[in-house]
């Protein structure tokens, strides 16, 4: 009978704490809303690498950017929201997003949006197709995990979770030629220009800009694997760009 009484208050005392625990944690994790100040001061503590990398990443306070920019101010479902394409595309705009959504990673990632788990963790192999925080904020990285700083090995392990090795090292051998070649070309273009103009002539300026712009659609096309990118308004872009400088330079000399 004691033995019986004994289990009883044993158990009794197991759930009365559990109970303390999840109100407590209610009154401390309460869904908001919450300013930036307060998420900073309160997973500085839980989380410090985090908070660390957001300082220090591109997203950090000298970009402009708050937890509340990506997140929302309130805990439900602040993960997922952060996760989600729109939530990037809304500020990387333009070529970044566009080389993006006409790759085949991105064109799976719209056909199935109403399908899409974003409550899912930026872990290896957990999405069918990866969204923009899947390979940049892999793993919770509140860096960029695809900078070149970064180093190759990082890209390649990303990308490894979902792809064979060799297929693998052979995209990244692709684009690394892919870049080889455009960086020729921008080279030989600056080169023309520098040759007969200091930096006055409005016409080339305008020609040196596109080249430019040209050479980083090259790299969108390789890093997000779009065709359009890495050919219709990359190399072969580059090309344009060169015969229209050397059309000007003559223009300029006759």
């Amino acid at each position: 009978m004691r033995l019986v009484i004994s289990i009883h208050r044993t158990s009794l005392a197991c759930l009365l704490s559990m109970v303390i625990h999840a109100v407590l944690a209610g009154d401390l994790l309460n869904d908001g809303p919450f300013t930036d100040k307060e998420c900073v001061n309160c997973h500085v503590e839980r989380e410090p690498e985090l908070i660390q990398q957001w300082r220090t990443g591109a997203h950090g306070p000298e970009s402009g950017l708050v937890c509340s920019s990506c997140h929302g101010d309130r805990h439900r479902g602040s993960a997922e929201k952060a996760r989600q394409n729109n939530t990037c595309s809304s500020c990387h705009q333009g070529s970044a997003s566009h080389s993006y959504a006409t790759s085949k990673h991105g064109v799976i990632v719209i056909l199935e949006s109403t399908e899409q788990n974003w409550k899912k963790p930026l872990k290896t192999g957990s999405y069918r197709a990866p969204g923009c925080s899947y390979c940049h904020l892999h793993d919770g990285d509140h860096d960029d995990t695809m900078t070149t700083d970064r180093g190759p090995e990082l890209r390649h392990w990303v990308c490894s979770g979902c792809h064979g090795p060799r297929y693998v090292r052979e995209q990244f051998a692709n684009a690394k030629r892919q870049l080889e070649i455009a960086d020729l070309k921008l080279a030989e273009g600056e080169e023309l220009i520098g040759d007969v103009d200091n930096g006055q002539n409005e016409m080339l300026l305008k020609l040196r800009k596109r080249l430019i712009h040209h050479r980083k659609n090259v790299l969108y096309g390789v890093g997000h694997q779009s065709p359009d990118y890495q050919w219709w308004l990359g190399q072969p872009a580059l090309d344009g760009d060169l015969i229209r400088i050397r059309d000007a330079i003559n223009k300029l000399n006759h």
